[in-house]
């Protein structure tokens, strides 16, 4: 049996996917906080696939653009459950190698395999749990549903001998048809520049009356940690609504699109958005007369202009570069002081975004000039959504 979702392929495994699983399961962030040791060689990962992960209801867990194993999503029945499960229930388990953690997949498997539980093979409860310390398993459980139930100690980890305790999570088929009820409306979510607030979401409520608007309060000060709290509120979000759009501001686009998120925006705005990060930093180096070996080796430089230069932000965007692919209109000012317009015109023909400029418009559009503009720009394209 084969299950496909809007990004990844569940299929039973095989033994060419050796190579692959070995390549994640070798990394000691994978398996021992999730009760098993890592793989040794290709061979012990064949071995496992032969007599462990080929069992019934045990699926490799595949991006669908290539098809290759990334991590692995099974149902485990009662008699192997690692709690007390009533016949008519049954336990879910699962594992992500590194390079994919922070995308949703895992919680996008979940969900498949809560349809296949409770639709197809009639179950009346799902059960899932993690180890003490698993926050990240306890985050996917919290997204997809499941509510805490109890927490056993001293509980024998046979795979990696030793004691941990566990906690144990419980949706109920009744609970699950609850929150299949997805909202028809649109959802907004605005995200904030620096020094904003989600309190700024307010202001689009009129823009949007048909739709639900939030704000997010990300307290996150870098791209890698914000990702992690912007991906957690578009989650939440499409479980309630089947379509979202996002308006983000400044430094709050920028962050947006490192989110890996577009899977689940339909239409973005963004308002003097920072769409080129490392030109940016490049620019500030220029203006405090920094150059890139001394921050190399300072490794952060404290500016006259309040801001803090930081090589390990420099090679993150480095590394990291941006790719969106959402329709996207973008309302900037040709009197930005951040972003150049030949920055904004380079990103917005290479990305088929609609470039809008106003004349004599700030990075922060604050008077009454430039947010009448702003609400006639978001209004005439309200209808295109």
């Amino acid at each position: 049996m084969e299950f496909r979702t809007e990004r990844l392929i569940l299929r039973p495994w095989e033994d060419t996917d050796a190579e692959s699983v070995y390549e994640y399961a070798k990394n000691p962030e994978v398996g021992p906080i999730a009760g098993w040791p890592v793989h040794t060689s290709v061979e012990n990962s064949l071995d496992i696939i032969k007599n462990v992960l080929s069992a019934p209801e045990t699926y490799a867990v595949c991006l669908k653009e290539d098809n290759r194993a990334i991590g692995s999503i099974g149902l485990i029945e009662p008699m192997q459950s690692h709690t007390n499960v009533a016949e008519d229930e049954i336990e879910v388990g699962y594992w992500i190698g590194v390079p994919f953690w922070g995308n949703g997949y895992i919680p996008e498997a979940v969900r498949r395999m809560q349809e296949h539980a409770f639709e197809d093979l009639g179950c009346k409860a799902m059960w899932c749990g993690y180890y003490d310390g698993n926050e990240k398993s306890k985050r996917c459980q919290e997204k997809c549903g499941f509510r805490y139930h109890h927490t056993e100690e001293n509980k024998p980890c046979s795979l990696m001998g030793d004691i941990r305790t566990e906690h144990f999570t419980r949706l109920t088929k009744d609970q699950w048809k609850s929150s299949k009820s997805v909202s028809e409306k649109t959802a907004v979510l605005f995200i904030h520049g620096k020094g904003g607030n989600a309190g700024e979401a307010e202001h689009y409520k009129d823009l949007f009356s048909q739709c639900d608007v939030f704000g997010l309060d990300y307290i996150s000060n870098t791209p890698w940690e914000a990702k992690e709290e912007i991906q957690t509120e578009i989650e939440s979000l499409s479980g309630k609504y089947k379509n979202m759009i996002l308006v983000a501001n400044s430094i709050g686009a920028f962050f947006s699109m490192n989110a890996n998120i577009e899977h689940a925006i339909q239409k973005a705005y963004f308002i003097s958005p920072i769409v080129n990060m490392e030109r940016l930093i490049m620019d500030m180096m220029l203006w405090a007369k920094v150059t890139e070996a001394e921050l190399k080796e300072k490794l952060t430089i404290e500016t006259e202009f309040d801001e803090t230069l930081s090589w390990e932000y420099l090679s993150y965007v480095r590394s990291n570069p941006i790719c969106w692919n959402v329709p996207t209109d973008i309302l900037y000012g040709d009197k930005d002081n951040l972003t150049s317009i030949e920055t904004i015109t380079e990103f917005a023909k290479s990305h088929n975004a609609k470039l809008t400029v106003m004349k004599n418009g700030e990075h922060w559009f604050h008077t009454k000039e430039q947010m009448d503009f702003l609400n006639h720009w978001i209004k005439n394209r309200n209808n295109l959504i």
